[in-house]
């Protein structure tokens, strides 16, 4: 569901080879879950071809990159939105999270900010990645660069 979401979402963003920029304050809508972002927080939506399709956020914490895509991997709940788990993965580059539901497919999230589970709770009290988060919502309109 989130990876059908997202995709659809992805389309609709999708403006050809640029950048589609949202600015906070307010919430960024990603096909089925929300960020919010405060003032002077960004959501880039990357063009196709840098990533299966990829969202960077830009922080005052730091960067934390969404790719589509991910299969679920084995590793330690550490959050839970109803049906959707998010699980600590093993990876080389430091600490990942994976986002997965019953599909099968999910998002890879990442950042050099990333210490763990509980130092990351900046970011996860910013994100909803229930199914259907961002209904409801107002959320922000992009731009291209």
């Amino acid at each position: 569901m989130i990876v059908t979401m997202l995709a659809a979402a992805a389309l609709a963003q999708w403006t050809g080879p640029r950048t589609v920029e949202y600015r906070g304050p307010g919430n960024f809508c990603g096909g089925g879950y929300r960020v919010w972002l405060g003032p002077g927080e960004r959501a880039l939506v990357l063009p196709q071809g840098q990533a299966p399709q990829a969202t960077r956020f830009v922080f005052s914490a730091g960067e934390v990159n969404v790719q589509s895509g991910a299969r679920p991997q084995p590793g330690p709940v550490v959050r839970r939105y109803g049906g959707t788990l998010v699980t600590k993965a093993s990876d080389g580059d430091g600490i990942t999270y994976i986002v997965s539901d019953q599909t099968g497919f999910g998002l890879r999230v990442t950042s050099s900010a990333f210490r763990g589970p509980k130092s990351d709770r900046w970011f996860f009290n910013k994100a909803n990645f229930a199914g259907h988060a961002d209904e409801g919502v107002n959320c922000l309109a992009g731009f291209s660069n």
